[in-house]
């Protein structure tokens, strides 16, 4: 396992700032030359890296509303495997992330939980939200404080608002990872995946949320109908 005074002075000096995603005008580094300091990380730490962003970068290839086996499959393998304990903790907080909004989307459109044995989430709130599914917010709100605000978004259909609360939460938290060790492996994680939210609300607009909006109730719809 990646020890956790592992520092990386050179590949966090080399990194510029990165503006609240709400302030950004503009990515202050493309993929490529981030990808070109990531070379400098070990070879363990890219490998974890790479893995984590493959399941919980902020567009993940097959989204959490409609995982099934093979999602739930790489699930396991990547948090299975012996991580560094801040990109576990992180891997964590995303997954439940998704589930949680997995739940109140499949909640909005009266679709309920599948049957069969159907996978609809990952990580350690399925069996919880399963059996609190009656309550508004599946008795989280004392351990998941955002919850009743993203239920009210999901609820009025406002995507943009929901996006920004989601990428705040998990803006605040890896900054809070990156204060820890401000030159070591959790600055690197930190960074990596703040770049990606400033990527990703860089690409949208009030329209494009609206729409996404959309496409995700799709999602959950076609998902059930698998």
């Amino acid at each position: 396992m990646t020890a956790g005074v592992k520092t990386y002075y050179t590949l966090v000096s080399s990194l510029p700032p990165l503006p609240h995603f709400e302030r950004a005008e503009r990515l202050p580094i493309t993929r490529y030359r981030l990808e070109q300091r990531l070379r400098m990380l070990e070879a363990e730490d890219a490998s974890q890296l790479s893995a984590a962003e493959a399941l919980i970068g902020w567009r993940p290839q097959r989204p959490v509303a409609k995982a099934d086996e093979e999602m739930h499959r790489y699930y396991r393998a990547v948090i299975d495997r012996p991580l560094h304990p801040a990109l576990r903790e992180f891997i964590e907080f995303r997954m439940d992330q998704q589930t949680v909004m997995a739940a109140l989307r499949r909640k909005r459109s009266k679709m309920g939980l599948p049957s069969g044995g159907q996978r609809w989430g990952a990580g350690r709130w399925v069996r919880w939200i399963e059996e609190h599914w009656d309550d508004p917010d599946f008795r989280l709100g004392s351990i998941v404080p955002w919850i009743s605000e993203a239920r009210n978004y999901v609820e009025s259909g406002e995507a943009v608002h929901l996006e920004r609360l989601l990428m705040n939460t998990s803006w605040q938290r890896l900054s809070r990872m990156a204060d820890r060790n401000l030159f070591g492996f959790e600055a690197v994680i930190a960074y990596v995946f703040r770049w990606d939210i400033v990527k990703n609300w860089l690409a949208h607009d009030g329209e494009a949320g609206k729409k996404k909006f959309q496409e995700l109730m799709k999602e959950v719809m076609d998902g059930q109908q698998r």
